[in-house]
């Protein structure tokens, strides 16, 4: 079988000679220059050897094996068999170029040959036309080709196989899209590229020699000239001579940019053998850098020390001596097949090893299912098994080369993770974690007995997040130290052995769902919403499971804020769920054996996509003492004035308790919220990011959001608080579709979609968070609507600014990351402060480019608020004029004066050369540290020029200099023939050369002993710079915090006023009245439409619908206050839809935003309630009709008078009769005993005559037009109206939905005959009950008129 390096993949043919990354083309331009396409460079031979010696040593490789056994590889693979061409003209094809990206083409014949393929086999070529304004075309390798689904597919998304950020594969997708709407025929129409391209006669010239030339003795013959070029490379160590990147980086797919190590990295490579280190080819360069106005004369003996010396030949080419013309006429045959054993660079999987492979470590016995034993070495059997761990037998690590076995070793510590081990420049993965590279990145066995891939260190960022993204953990191990360092490590030892000899490595990162941070080497965030890690600690309080508490935790590490809190809970753990639907986490950490059955059910059905993890009680899930004393040893919180004091941030010191001066005794129910911040905070050590967040000291009490309505129960006065919120649970989320929609999980159709037009991240974030918990307080409400209403007054303002907003990076985020980087807590200790990145510039510009791009944004924020400064006092809203008004101008503005810091800034370095060099050199002024340090080198060198004209003077001599350089600088030289006998006796001689000696004393020793100790200050201070500059900024972080909390506020308003704005239909501002006793709740909405839904099934407009309920209609009957309405109609009539909709605008009311109808007045709503749709709980073994009860159960229980319950078709699960009954008391509970605001729908007419003439409930049906109504149900047709309307809907018409569901109509005639004699005996049963009740006169008059419509009906 073939197994190919994986490295082969990253070394693609470079650009044209000429031709620099920033000048390389396009494809289309490459395509008609070239004349002919491939995917990888033909022939392109690649160093194989690990990127560094004590590497290739320490896993027991060879560069050159590998190339051989690379070569075998392509050699078998060069003969498998061919395959045939599946396209035909007018397909629409994604085609990969030789270092370029995918790029969408539309497949059609050759202009002038009318032939659509060449050659055969896998050396097939399709000719296709590049989508571009000024569309190109060539001829591409029918392995690079892959048919184009449109640009909404998964695979163009961020982290698939042909996403791109580049405006021109943008424009190409589109009009690729535009192309699929058209048949195979109106296609071929654009392919309007007809000319020859440049190269495509010589190309026919060459195809022709090759065909008349004997083309396998050639290839042959460059076969053994590769195999002695192989053999000498083997002889010479297998050391390369170049090696060529693909810049691999996310945000630049598809680059052509070349790498090309630097001296630098040439001497940080583990090849202990390498000339001259790093500290040396750093001094050296910077002694010969000398002032040009210095009196310092350099020695010329140390001047050809550092002559350049001509630069090697890179290519291996150049290393033969002559390298033979032919090499230019290889027929295209070959080329094609020398490019087919190349690696395509993309995630799609492409095995090269055939799934019964059998490798090294599925042979081991203590590795075989059964069989393992984790770090404790008990068996998988045992309870207490810790998956995340695993023995090695230590007879199999001493049999092991030292690299390998430090890799072992790592891995039994983190056996549930995928460990990207540091070789020198690449991350090597081995064995299993190998084995999952290949099938989920799609990398490419090397060669080998075990398994064993990799991919360079500037790729981490794509790769790490898409196996994270896929729910597995990323361990990143670095190498802390050099080569160098190593050696020198051993020669301090006595006796070092052979584990000695290798670099160290260490663990720098765990990385998993729900501790994402996003630092410079794991790229930037896919998505804007929040990820949060939720770590939950919960007590049963009795033994019914009907009380009990919960203690929560949950994090976004990416921007670092935390919420504790601890609540109690029903037995239906309703404020836990809607905990997890409000901040629905991706990783989930709980205690083993501590959570009920009940909260497990949870987790594995609403929360079975989330990654969960069990940690061990005590060691691993501290309980509260440990977790407040850990948080104080490790002094995670610097007190400001006194910074050899830790505090504890406010909210985390409300939890402990009063009488506990030092806060490490956990107050009085708060131990459950301590113990889940203790799980939190020992994960987040684990994976190496404790430090960094918690530092933050970001701490906010959750409380749950129904707290304040369970106080209040009954009574309307709190509806006056500003901080109350509307309560929607988990199950009202997903049955009104708020957040995801039902179907595929999405947020298509939703209301968030709907509504979320905001520009900016943060602002997107807080929507969500305003959506899940609308205001309760009428005040509030108002000021946003007041504020929604001010800005659509000003619609040029509002576009202005919006353009603005636009522009702002996601400066929460940056915020986290620029506190990261400057953190001293973190740069101290953290083991990513000791590795050795050869990317370190790349880092280093991206660090600095996210600065000054928080800089910028800033800046912008400015810009904006100059803009609405202009017209604040024209607004009548509270909370608008706050957010755009100075604090310095206004006390009542909210946001911070940015100038004087941002000025500051601006002023503190060289912004255009940092971002060029990637090191920041502060101007005077900016950094004590670094300014002393320059100013006592200037001193020094002050008093060496004043010692020295003072010696001068004294000698008589004015042309002596100083003479020397490094730690021998400033020997003054002077002429033998002008050295008098009386030389003063302090002089001490140093050194001599022909006709001068040179001399020393003892004050000019100690003058160069300060400079060198200033030296090494400036440099220190300028290594650590950008580290202290960042801590410099983050000082003012509460500034910087305000800001971006003032502008998500506002991006939020102008959202909902660009909404209110540019919605279909009539929009109006809700009016929202406080309940008093002379008007009780009520909720009206006259000429309503759904907000998500602006065509009918039917494709028509939507209709749009009154909904009245508990407030009198003039056109209605008396009982038009009835608080409970029973919905009927015919099915697919829209009782559903009325009932969503009547919810979503009553929650959009109390957002603050505008809502789709004509007229909006209602009281507050407490809690929106729903009972809709069918569906079962497998994983939770809940059936369908147990769901419905237990969501009606916590309506009965939690649903006060200023409520909003939507219950749809209620027992509809079960028998009829039982059915009708449990409905039946439903409604009397809710309509006479709580009176909330209720829409009940149901096909159950008994029901709705029971309660026809009650006052408490009111009738209403979804009206439809029947044509033709007989017995025969094949002749009736049924046009539905969707208009809602009072009174009860005859029938439901139930065969007309079989009819449109094309149930056969021979079933449905005998169901129509069926449902006749059902219809028979129940109103004969009717009719004999109401005899009886006349017969009685048990009910009156009542029962005489009730007689009367049954006889009618019969």
């Amino acid at each position: 079988m073939s197994r190919q390096s994986t490295l082969l993949r990253f070394f693609p043919k470079a650009p044209a000679p000429g031709v620099g990354p920033a000048q390389a083309p396009s494809p289309p331009a490459a395509a008609r220059r070239r004349g002919w396409a491939s995917s990888e460079a033909a022939g392109e031979e690649a160093a194989l050897a690990p990127g560094d010696g004590a590497g290739a040593a320490e896993m027991g490789q060879s560069g050159g094996v590998e190339a051989q056994g690379a070569r075998k590889g392509r050699t078998k693979a060069a003969r498998a068999p061919s395959v045939s061409c599946d396209y035909s003209p007018g397909d629409l094809v994604w085609a990969k170029m030789e270092g370029y990206p995918w790029w969408p083409c539309l497949v059609y014949n050759h202009p002038t040959e009318g032939t659509l393929v060449r050659a055969k086999g896998k050396s097939s070529r399709v000719h296709v036309q590049f989508f571009d304004d000024s569309p190109t075309r060539g001829w591409v390798s029918i392995k690079y080709l892959k048919p184009y689904k449109g640009s909404a597919v998964r695979e163009t998304q961020r982290g698939g196989m042909f996403y791109s950020s580049k405006p021109e594969i943008k424009r190409a997708m589109e009009m690729a899209d535009d192309a699929m709407r058209k048949d195979k025929t109106k296609r071929l129409e654009l392919a309007v590229c007809n000319e020859p391209s440049d190269t495509e006669d010589e190309e026919e010239m060459e195809v022709s020699e090759s065909a008349s030339g004997n083309s396998e003795d050639y290839d042959s013959e460059e076969e053994e000239k590769k195999k002695k070029l192989l053999a000498s490379r083997w002889r010479s160590g297998g050391k390369a001579k170049k090696r060529r990147l693909v810049d691999s980086d996310s945000n630049n797919e598809g680059s052509d940019e070349e790498f090309k190590p630097d001296a630098k990295d040439e001497a940080s490579s583990d090849e202990a053998s390498s000339g001259m280190g790093e500290g040396e080819s750093a001094s050296s360069e910077t002694d010969t850098k000398m002032n040009a106005d210095s009196p310092v004369k350099v020695p010329s003996k140390r001047k050809r020390e550092t002559d350049c010396k001509p630069a090697k030949r890179n290519s291996l080419e150049n290393d033969l001596p002559e390298t033979p013309k032919r090499a230019v006429t290889v027929s295209l045959e070959t080329k094609s097949r020398l490019t087919s054993f190349a690696a395509p660079e993309n995630f799609e999987s492409q095995p090269n090893v055939s799934s019964s492979t059998i490798w090294e470590h599925d042979k081991l016995e203590w590795l075989q299912e059964g069989k393992k034993r984790d770090g404790c070495r008990r068996r998988q059997s045992d309870p207490h098994y810790d998956p995340g761990t695993l023995h090695v037998p230590e007879d199999y690590l001493n049999k092991c080369t030292p690299g390998m076995r430090k890799w072992w070793q790592l891995k039994s510590q983190n056996f549930d993770a995928v460990i990207f081990y540091k070789v020198g420049k690449f991350y090597e993965l081995y064995h299993m974690d190998a084995v999952t590279g290949v099938n989920e990145l799609g990398l490419i066995f090397m060669k080998g007995i075990w398994a064993h891939s990799g991919f360079p260190e500037i790729a981490f960022g794509r790769f790490s997040d898409v196996l994270v993204q896929k729910g597995y953990k990323v361990v990143r191990v670095e190498q802390t130290e050099t080569p160098e360092m190593m050696e020198a490590r051993c020669r301090s030892l006595a006796h070092p052995t052979k584990f000695d000899r290798v670099v160290r490595r260490e663990i720098c990162r765990i990385i998993t769902k729900g501790t994402q941070t996003y630092s410079v080497l794991d790229g930037d965030p896919s998505e804007n919403l929040n990820k949060y890690l939720l770590s939950v600690k919960e007590k049963v309080e009795d033994s019914s499971g009907h009380h009990r508490a919960y203690g929560v935790c949950f994090v976004d590490t990416s921007v670092g804020k935390f919420y504790v809190g601890q609540f109690p809970d029903d037995r239906h753990c309703s404020r836990f769920r809607t905990l997890v639907a409000h901040y629905t986490p991706v990783q989930i950490l709980f205690e083993k054996g501590n959570l009920s059955a009940d909260t497990h059910k949870i987790l594995k059905g609403s929360l079975s996509s989330s990654m969960q993890e069990g940690l061990i009680s005590g060691s691993q899930f501290w309980n509260a003492s440990k977790t407040l004393k850990t948080l104080i040893e490790e002094g995670y919180f610097e007190d400001k004035q006194n910074v050899d004091r830790f505090i504890l941030p406010p909210v985390i010191k409300s939890m402990t308790s009063e009488s506990d001066t030092l806060g490490l005794t956990p107050g009085e129910n708060c131990e459950l919220a301590l113990s889940a911040l203790g799980g939190c905070v020992f994960y987040l050590k684990k994976c190496l990011i404790d430090q960094e967040l918690l530092s933050l000291a970001n701490f906010e009490e959750y409380v749950p959001v129904d707290t304040d309505v369970a106080k209040a129960k009954g009574s309307s006065s709190f509806f006056a608080k500003t901080n109350q919120r509307m309560v929607l649970d988990g199950v009202t989320l997903i049955n009104l579709e708020i957040l995801q929609n039902g179907t595929t999980g999405t947020t298509e159709g939703t209301l968030l979609e709907r509504i979320d037009i905001c520009c900016t991240p943060f602002g997107k974030r807080l929507l969500k968070q305003w959506i899940c918990t609308p205001l309760c307080n009428p005040h509030s409400i108002n000021d946003r609507l007041d504020a929604v209403e001010d800005l659509l007054a000003v619609p040029d303002k509002m576009f202005e600014v919006s353009e603005l907003l636009k522009k702002l990076p996601d400066l929460e985020r940056l915020l986290s990351k620029i506190h990261s980087i400057g953190s001293p807590l973190k740069s101290a200790t953290h083991p990513d402060n000791r590795a050795i990145f050869y990317e370190e510039t790349r880092y280093s510009k991206k660090k600095i480019t996210d600065f000054l791009s928080a800089l910028e944004g800033f800046k912008v924020m400015l810009e904006t608020i100059g803009i609405m400064e202009e017209i604040a006092a024209d607004f009548k809203s509270k909370i608008l004029k706050q957010l755009v008004t100075l604090k310095s101008k206004n006390p009542e503005g909210c946001f911070p004066d940015l100038s004087t810091e941002l000025k500051r800034w601006d002023t503190a370095f060289d912004h255009n050369e940092a971002r060029k060099t990637g090191v920041i050199t502060p101007k005077a002024g900016f950094d004590p540290d670094y300014d002393k340090a320059l100013k006592d080198i200037i001193d020094i060198e002050e008093n060496l020029r004043e010692y020295l004209d003072k010696q001068r003077k004294r000698l008589g001599f004015k042309a002596m200099l100083y003479w020397g350089a490094g730690k021998n600088r400033y020997q003054m030289e002077i002429p033998e023939n002008a050295i008098s006998h009386n030389l003063p006796e302090e002089y001490e001689l140093k050194s001599t050369r022909k006709g001068y000696k040179r001399y020393w004393t003892k004050e000019i020793e100690k003058m160069l002993a300060e400079m060198v100790n200033a030296e090494e200050r400036r440099d220190a201070a300028l290594k650590d710079c950008m580290r202290r500059l960042f801590h410099n900024f983050d000082k003012n972080s509460k500034d910087w915090q305000t800001a971006v909390e003032c502008f998500a506020v506002l991006d939020v308003l102008m959202c909902l006023a660009n909404y209110s704005q540019e919605g279909d239909g009539p929009f109006c501002r809700p009016v929202i009245l406080l309940p008093e006793q002379n008007t009780p709740p009520f909720l009206e909405l006259k000429g309503s439409r759904h907000p998500c839904i602006t065509k009918t099934f039917f494709g028509d407009d939507f209709i749009p619908n009154d909904i009245v309920i508990g407030s009198k209609n003039e056109d209605e009957d008396s009982n038009s206050e009835a608080y409970c309405v029973l919905v009927t109609g015919p099915n697919m009539g829209g009782k559903s839809t009325l009932m969503r909709q009547a919810g979503l605008l009553a929650i959009m009311a109390q957002l603050g935003c505008y809502v789709p109808a004509e007229a909006c007045r209602l009281t507050p709503i407490d809690r929106v309630f729903t009972r809709l749709g069918a569906s079962d709980r497998i994983m939770s073994g809940e059936s369908t009709f147990f769901v419905e009860l237990s969501e009606t159960s916590s309506i009965l229980r939690h649903a006060t008078e200023h409520s909003l319950v939507l219950v749809d078709e209620l027992g509809r699960g079960t028998a009829t009769f039982d059915g009708t009954a449990i409905a039946s008391a439903v409604v009397k509970e809710l309509a006479e005993n709580i009176k909330c605001r209720t829409l009940f729908s149901t096909h159950y007419y008994s029901l709705v005559e029971d309660y026809s003439h009650s006052a408490a409930v009111r009738l209403g049906h979804m009206a439809c037009m029947v044509e033709n109504e007989s017995e025969d149900p094949s002749q009736e047709t049924i046009t539905f109206l969707y208009k809602f309307i009072r009174g009860a809907c005859p029938k439901s018409y139930g065969f007309n939905a079989a009819r449109l569901a094309n149930i056969p109509e021979e079933v449905i005639q005998k169901g129509h005959r069926k449902a006749r004699d059902f219809e028979k005996v129940t109103l004969s049963l009717r009719l004999f009950r109401h005899l009886c009740l006349v017969a009685e006169n048990a009910a009156g008059e009542k029962a005489v008129p009730k007689l009367r419509t049954v006889i009618n009906n019969l």
